[in-house]
């Protein structure tokens, strides 16, 4: 089935991202989340035909849509600006460094509304579908996690990554309905929850257990914080990063690396000299309007910083 290009991903402080983000239309920009391709498509805009986009995702689908979105520029074949890999953004320093030090990176944190919108991924509890939710076709499932995992693990993992109050009670409900019958679909684990958190809580709750278990099986937080690590070590002197979160875990991160590299300290008697400028003092976060046209961008968070030094 044909998708519709403006219908895969609305994305999220378009205007912010370019406008921090592309400082030489000449330079080397990496989007280690380019899913539907739409921070990339603004960034080309801005490049001569030296500059260069290196587009990262895990989700083939993401990349095959990429390919039909971007067919004419790469048509171009070695004169393309744009080039596409079906690998996971924390590998791209070590794929790319050949090319030369960037100038940007840029992650857009999260599920697209491609993703949460294709039930057979089973990203969302508002759909039917499998108990999946993997960024790519490898690796644990949930429903093999869920099904398999402790109950002290499981109350564990809601806690520490979707730091949800109900954790011990929701553990204890998944290991007892699998007794009787395993769970298999975004249903079987949502009626689980509602069984035991009240009503007034629910739809938060169902959000932060999915989003719990995604991060555990995805490894999204230790692959964040190695991202970051690498491209501070690929980016070009006056290179900028640029990160959009979407929960606190995440943002977090993003901004105790910033603070960690903007910060002149000691070491073992060594004086460690900053590497990094922070762009944003605060996050930038998108304006009522945006929201208003794109709900989901309501919890995004912003961060930029500059590097200064190697």
């Amino acid at each position: 089935m044909a998708i519709n290009i403006e219908q895969y991903h609305t994305p999220v402080l378009l205007k912010e991202v370019v406008e921090l983000l592309v400082t030489d239309p000449k330079g080397i920009y990496v989007d280690g989340t380019i899913g539907g391709g739409g921070h990339s498509s603004a960034i080309l805009k801005r490049l001569d035909e030296e500059g260069r986009i290196l587009g990262f995702d895990k989700d083939i689908e993401a990349i095959e849509f990429c390919k039909e979105k971007f067919k004419g520029e790469l048509e171009k074949g070695e004169l393309s600006r744009i080039e596409l890999f079906n690998e996971c953004f924390s590998n791209a320093c070590s794929i790319t460094r050949h090319r030369g030090k960037w100038t940007g990176f840029l992650l857009d944190l999260g599920v697209s509304s491609r993703q949460l919108d294709e039930s057979r991924r089973g990203f969302s509890y508002r759909a039917v579908g499998p108990l999946d939710l993997r960024f790519s076709p490898h690796g644990t499932t949930a429903e093999e996690l869920v099904n398999a995992a402790n109950e002290e693990d499981l109350a564990a993992l809601l806690r520490k990554f979707g730091e949800e109050p109900y954790a011990k009670k929701i553990a204890r409900a998944i290991v007892q309905q699998r007794k009787i019958s395993p769970l298999k679909t975004t249903v079987d684990l949502a009626k689980v929850v509602e069984n035991v958190v009240p009503r007034k809580f629910l739809k938060k709750s169902l959000s932060r257990v999915f989003q719990a278990i995604r991060i555990a099986i995805n490894n999204e937080l230790e692959v964040l914080e190695k991202a970051l690590n690498n491209a501070l070590e690929c980016l070009a002197i006056g290179g900028r990063i640029v990160v959009i979160s979407y929960h606190s875990l995440e943002d977090r991160i993003v901004k105790n690396f910033l603070r960690n590299f903007s910060t002149k300290r000691s070491e073992e008697g060594t004086i460690i000299v900053p590497k990094v400028k922070v762009l944003t003092k605060k996050p930038i976060v998108p304006s009522e309007e945006e929201i208003k046209s794109n709900p989901r961008a309501r919890s995004a968070k912003l961060r930029a910083g500059e590097k200064i030094a190697d």
